[in-house]
C-alpha cells in the first residue's frame, strides 16, 4: 500500500503527494518535514493529520510538479528563487529558463510549457522553443520574430498539442499558464 502525505493550507485547500514522490529529494524541506513526522515541535498538523503549510495555493501546487517531475512552473525569477531557497530544492528546471537543454527534431521534450510573451501580450509562448518541439513542426500558427504564435491564446497551442501526443498537466487560469506533457 502506498503511503500518502496530505499538506493542508492555512486557507483550508488539501493536497496530498506519495511519501516516496517527496523523498525522491531527501534534502529539500518537505522531504525533511515528513521524515521528522514524530516530532511535532518540527510541523503542525490538523485534526485529521495533515500537515499544516502557509503558503499560497498555486505556488504549493507548482511546488509538489516539481517533486512528481522535476520542473518548477514558477514563471517570476524572484520567486522562483524564493521558493527553491525556501523549500531547499535542488537545481531545478524551470518552465520559463531560457537554458533548457538543445533536443534533436527526434527527441521530444517530455515537457512544454506555454504562457503569454508577457502580461500585456496576445501571443503564446512555448519553453522549450518551438524549434525544439516537433509537434509543432508545420502546425498552422504563425511565429513570430520572436519565436511566440502571433494572436494565440495558450490553449491553443494546448489544444494542438493536445491532438500531436500531449495531455495537459497542470494550468494556471489566472495567468493562462498551461503545463503539458508527452503521452509515451
Amino acid at each position: 500500500m502506498t503511503d500518502t502525505i496530505k499538506f493542508k493550507l492555512t486557507n483550508g485547500d488539501v493536497f496530498g503527494i506519495y511519501r516516496q514522490t517527496l523523498e525522491r529529494y531527501p534534502n529539500s524541506f518537505l522531504a525533511k518535514l515528513i521524515a521528522n513526522e514524530t516530532n511535532s515541535s518540527f510541523h503542525s498538523r490538523d485534526a485529521d493529520n495533515s500537515f499544516v503549510i502557509d503558503e499560497d495555493s498555486m505556488i504549493f501546487s507548482s511546488i509538489l510538479t516539481y517533486y512528481r517531475c522535476g520542473i518548477l512552473t514558477i514563471m517570476h525569477d524572484d520567486l522562483r528563487q524564493a521558493i527553491i531557497d525556501k523549500y531547499m530544492l535542488p537545481q531545478v528546471h524551470s518552465a520559463s529558463s531560457s537554458s533548457i537543454k538543445n533536443l534533436s527534431s527526434n527527441d521530444e521534450p517530455m515537457y512544454v510549457h506555454i504562457s503569454f510573451e508577457h502580461a500585456s501580450s496576445t501571443s503564446a509562448q512555448t519553453k522549450p522553443h518551438p524549434s525544439h518541439i516537433p509537434a509543432l513542426h508545420g502546425c498552422p500558427f504563425i511565429l513570430t520574430h520572436t519565436s511566440s504564435y502571433r494572436s494565440k491564446d495558450p490553449i491553443e497551442i494546448a489544444n494542438y498539442l493536445i491532438c500531436h501526443g500531449y495531455t495537459m498537466e497542470q494550468m494556471d487560469v489566472n495567468t493562462r499558464s498551461i503545463l503539458m506533457k508527452r503521452i509515451n
